[in-house]
């Protein structure tokens, strides 16, 4: 039975790759649409798709604590929601 929960784990994981590409790949389609090359946001917004690119990568390589990665995980969560909720409040005004 185990090697059934392996099998599944696994098909989780290339499920949350693939999300993970098609969100860079689309986030990338949008800067590319939205913006001229020349400008200094696009750059930017480039560079930072490629350094998450780079960093989910590095992270997938290296054989870290699941639990300290949920835990990182979750902080990202609630800072990105806490930002994006304060961000709303902001537009309101």
């Amino acid at each position: 039975m185990p090697e059934l929960d392996e099998s599944s784990d696994l098909e989780k994981a290339w499920k949350y790759y693939e999300k993970i590409r098609d969100s860079l790949t689309g986030l990338y389609d949008i800067f590319n649409m939205s913006m001229d090359e020349n400008n200094i946001f696009y750059q930017c917004a480039l560079d930072n798709l490629e350094s998450l690119k780079e960093t989910i990568l590095d992270l997938l390589k290296r054989d870290y604590n699941p639990a300290e990665i949920k835990l990182k995980l979750r902080d990202l969560e609630f800072d990105m929601k806490k930002s994006l909720f304060f961000e709303k409040d902001k537009n309101h005004e």
